[in-house]
């Protein structure tokens, strides 16, 4: 069971993803202008503005904690609490009017995660997680898929062409030749999927902190397995400093747990 602070706290983390989503769907399928930062990926004025209105809302609700953002970078690094925010993550998505975009929201207390939220803001639905008191779909408990075998599996991925880039080409080929369905609904939307119980594995080879850190816990409480491609399980380490670079220096498997194993040799295929 989830103590009485952690649960307050995903509360705060449960508005800041309303906030979120409201201020998101004012600029969703409308003509916003779109900024390309040097590593050719995009933002607009509702990434930028929505991170903003989360930082203020923690000010004032959880003052003294920290926060790493996409938009805004890290704030009080030494905290004991961090919060870790990624606006808007499919930002792709967004600019081309697709909703499979969300919010990402974790907050970690040193390297323990205390509560997890991915709101999908078009499709007005999240999945979370708090620390010892379960996931949930839309207020409902919920669990990972029990599929077994690859061969009735799921798999699901962002573009194939960064796989092919980051070195994980062969091995994905194989992973996602052997599943029954592969279908490339990629960030957040992908780990809603599995979470959610409606797909099995999601995979990226190249991520940042922001991208991913609902997802330890998340997976954990929901019954299925978060790892790096390389089987790393932690994003912190004990002083709750970032274990990789924030920026691109991660990787990512999400299963239902049981097939997680065979996902992570077939990807270290080479």
């Amino acid at each position: 069971m989830a103590t009485p602070e952690f649960q307050d706290l995903l509360n705060i983390a449960l508005k800041t993803a309303e906030l979120a989503q409201e201020n998101i769907l004012k600029f969703f399928q409308t003509d916003v202008g779109v900024e390309w930062k040097a590593d050719n990926t995009p933002v607009t004025i509702a990434d930028k503005g929505t991170e903003e209105l989360a930082r203020k809302f923690w000010a004032k609700e959880t003052p003294g904690f920290g926060v790493i953002g996409e938009e805004f970078g890290i704030e009080s690094p030494d905290a004991e609490y961090q919060w870790v925010i990624d606006p808007i993550d499919g930002t792709k998505s967004f600019v081309h009017g697709v909703p499979l975009f969300g919010t990402l929201i974790a907050l970690y207390r040193r390297n323990v995660p205390v509560c997890s939220v991915i709101r999908i803001p078009a499709m007005n639905t999240a999945v979370w997680a708090v620390n010892g008191g379960g996931a949930f779909l839309d207020g409902r408990p919920v669990h990972c898929k029990k599929t077994a075998s690859l061969k009735d599996a799921t798999v699901l991925s962002g573009t194939v062409n960064t796989m092919e880039t980051a070195g994980y080409g062969e091995g994905f080929s194989k992973l996602r030749r052997s599943a029954k369905l592969y279908r490339g609904w990629g960030d957040c939307f992908g780990y809603y999927m599995v979470a959610a119980g409606r797909a099995d594995v999601m995979v990226d080879p190249v991520v940042s902190l922001w991208d991913i850190a609902p997802y330890p816990l998340l997976f954990a409480e929901a019954g299925g397995k978060f790892s790096t491609i390389d089987g790393k399980t932690e994003l912190f380490d004990e002083n709750g400093k970032p274990v990789a670079p924030i920026y691109e220096g991660y990787s990512s498997v999400a299963t239902n747990g049981l097939l997680h194993d065979e996902a992570l040799s077939l990807m270290n295929t080479k």
